[in-house]
């Protein structure tokens, strides 16, 4: 071939053809020390070399900062001389777009110019992903993501900002009162999204939403469904139909003046004297191999040794990623820098690359992170960039007060305003937060927190709902206890209702498992709740009873799973967990419960009568209990003595949990945080019994922990 393109076009003139090479990058090392090293030895074994200035290694915290390190570092190369020109950098980056706008970002504040970026956003398909939405939502059972893609979709007959809202109330809450609220268009579009079983519904519901949006150009896309010569109701083949048409790959803007950008999918298109390379963890540099599809490993060296037929295995596609990450670094002619996030975008923590692990054994270090020099824990004057660009304070810690109190000066528990100007009740899981780490019971109340959107699962909070459903539907308030026959014929009944109202996705053929699971484990609680009902000769006064009172002046409200009337005028608050007894026991009789001393308060001293909190006045005893329906175990306090199946408590379960509390309440009230230490979590669970969610989910919390006092156990 290219002896007929030369005996075609002829050759080009020595000159150009020289001028020419000079401008390829070279495959071989064009740098000597120890970036010429790895640039000829990566991906072999040998004898290693010690880093030294043509190599230097920085450990940043996340691609973010990455990518406002490669701009300073580019401008620190400029103003110190040691290149010419933005031209004579080149940036290696990961093939992923939230590097090139980060990269974007940082240079244009740092004034630089970069070459080599699109000349236009690649456009969403945004009418295929709304119809894709609509199928979605009309087949049902449709997760709650689904639901909030649409509430956030641009297309959509409201503004953007009551589309995000709604989504957020929808993830946490799994319902969104803005959108009961809506009307118009809105209205129409929502009401539209029902269950579909039939090809005509299907049509006259698109159709209808088609109607509520002129503006969108659905028809002729829900045309190329084929609902009209389609014979049955296929959604597989509808979804597929729908899907969002791939653009064109942007045109790349190219020019000479700028610090080139290079992708990790390409040998760079020109040279750079000094290469700064980004994302030298997880998957990149090079990009793990998938497996073959079809062959095994061992299949295709079969393949090879019998037949001669060379398919590429996963050592071959490794060992081609590798010679493209040395080509790549080749473009670098005098030195280099790389750069290793700790962690992603979403926090989590990261591995090196294949990649960097070799340069690191190249350069004699056991560990990669023996290479590392971390800009938050080295002192500035040693970073090659400009101070600015660092964090003045390595240590966060080192700036928090050594007695771990914040004074804030404001009353805290004022900070969600009722609207009559008062303390806004506060509900005793917010106050066993505070009771375990005040400042996760601020970042809640400021409404601080995770916003990560997430598909549904089976998780323990789902489970916990469904089970308390069907307890309250098993055995319905003033009704007579039903016999093992009744409950075993009204279990499944049941399920199907929790399901309706509380997992709607639960539904579908890929929970047919869980839902028998869940059947068999609902009738073993069922069950065993009736047979103490039975036995302890109870009355259900109410299932999921609202309750309001104070503590220490403190408006509380909440909600008891079960309120039951036993003999000898005594009423049982009852809280149901599933879980089995052994931690509820140990945090009992240590005295650190606290959510059914909640309940019993706010019976005790209601801030509204009703039927119910008239009872104390009028001389029934008040006793709580903990149903744990894992081990069918009924735990109550030393008030529960004498009730038949009921283990009683010894002690005061709650006393040193609501002394502890009228310390915190009175705290948040003077504006004082106290942080947490690093012996907190031990503590709780050894000494106290408590589970501390608060500390172990929350990494905000983490982050602001103290070390443990000096001679603390």
């Amino acid at each position: 071939m290219a002896n007929q393109l030369i005996a075609h076009h002829g050759a080009a003139p020595d000159a150009e053809m020289s001028a020419f090479e000079q401008g390829l990058v070279s495959a071989t090392a064009p740098v000597s020390g120890a970036l010429g090293f790895v640039q000829s030895n990566l991906g072999k074994s040998g004898e290693g070399t010690s880093a030294d200035e043509t190599l230097r290694v920085f450990g940043v915290r996340d691609p973010q900062e990455e990518a406002d390190f490669a701009a300073a570092r580019a401008q620190q190369l400029l103003q110190d001389g040691i290149v010419d020109l933005p031209a004579d950098i080149g940036v290696l980056v990961p093939d992923d777009r939230n590097y090139e706008r980060a990269l974007a970002e940082a240079f244009d504040r740092v004034g630089i110019p970069l070459s080599g970026q699109a000349e236009a956003a690649i456009k969403r398909d945004l009418t295929a992903e709304l119809l894709l939405l609509l199928l979605t939502l009309l087949e049902a059972p449709a997760s709650r993501t689904a639901l909030a893609s649409l509430y956030t979709s641009p297309l959509m007959p409201w503004p953007g900002d009551t589309g995000r809202r709604m989504a957020r109330e929808l993830m946490d809450r799994g319902w969104s009162e803005t959108a009961k609220e809506l009307e118009g268009a809105g209205r129409l579009v929502l009401d539209a999204l029902r269950e579909t079983e039939t090809l005509p519904q299907l049509s006259a519901r698109l159709m209808t939403v088609t109607e509520t949006l002129p503006d969108v150009p659905l028809t002729e896309r829900i045309g190329q469904l084929g609902i009209a010569s389609a014979k049955s109701l296929d959604w597989s083949v509808l979804r597929k139909r729908a899907e969002p048409r791939k653009e064109d790959a942007p045109d790349i803007s190219r020019f000479v003046e700028g610090v080139s950008l290079f992708t990790e999918n390409a040998l760079p298109w020109r040279p750079a004297r000094h290469l700064i390379v980004l994302g030298l963890t997880g998957k990149h540099w090079p990009r793990l191999p998938a497996s073959n599809p079809v062959f095994t490993e061992s299949e295709i060296r079969l393949i090879r040794e019998t037949t001669g037929l060379i398919l590429p295995g996963r050592r071959e596609h490794l060992s081609r990623g590798l010679e493209m990450f040395r080509r790549q670094l080749c473009s670098a002619t005098e030195g280099a820098t790389l750069l290793v996030p700790a962690l992603d975008l979403a926090g989590k923590s990261l591995s090196p690359s294949t990649g960097f692990a070799l340069i690191s054994h190249l350069l004699g270090a056991s560990d990669p992170a023996d290479l590392l020099c971390d800009v938050r824990g080295s002192d500035v004057t040693s970073i090659p960039v400009p101070t600015e660009a660092l964090p003045t304070q390595a240590d966060p810690a080192a700036s928090l007060p050594e007695d771990g109190i914040i004074s804030l000066n404001t009353d805290l528990l004022r900070l969600r305003q009722a609207s009559e100007g008062g303390y806004v009740r506060q509900s005793p899981s917010r106050l066993e937060t505070l009771l375990v780490s005040p400042l996760a019971w601020l970042m809640d109340e400021l409404g601080a927190k995770d916003r990560t959107w997430a598909s549904e699962t089976l998780d323990v909070m789902t489970l916990g709902t469904i089970m308390h459903h069907i307890l309250e539907v098993v055995f319905p308030k003033e009704e007579p206890i039903p016999d093992a026959t009744a409950v075993d014929v009204k279990t499944p009944e049941a399920l199907v209702d929790a399901i309706k109202c509380h997992a709607i996705w639960l539904n579908g053929p890929a929970w047919n498992t869980e839902r028998a699971n869940l059947l068999r484990e609902a009738r073993m609680i069922a069950q065993s709740w009736g047979g103490f009902l039975r036995k302890s000769e109870a009355t259900v006064l109410h299932n999921e009873i609202g309750l309001e009172g104070d503590f220490d002046g403190l408006p509380i409200a909440g909600r008891a799973d079960s309120l039951l009337r036993l003999p000898n005028d005594r009423v049982l608050v009852v809280d149901h967990k599933r879980s089995k007894s052994y931690s509820r026991r140990a945090r009992m009789t240590k005295g650190w419960d606290l959510q059914v001393a909640l309940y019993r308060a706010m019976l005790e001293r209601p801030s509204e009568a009703m039927s119910l909190t008239r009872l104390v006045p009028e001389g029934v005893k008040t006793t709580t209990a903990y149903h744990t329906m894992l081990d069918a175990t009924v735990l109550t306090d030393f008030g529960g003595e004498g009730i038949p199946g009921a283990e009683v408590a010894s002690v005061d379960i709650s006393a040193n949990a609501t002394d502890h509390l009228l310390q915190a309440v009175s705290e948040a009230r003077a504006g004082i945080i106290r942080l947490n230490r690093s012996d907190d979590i031990s503590i709780m669970e050894k000494d106290r019994g408590i589970t501390p969610y608060a500390l172990k989910d929350n990494e905000f919390v983490k982050a602001f922990t103290l070390p443990a006092e000096e001679g603390s156990q």
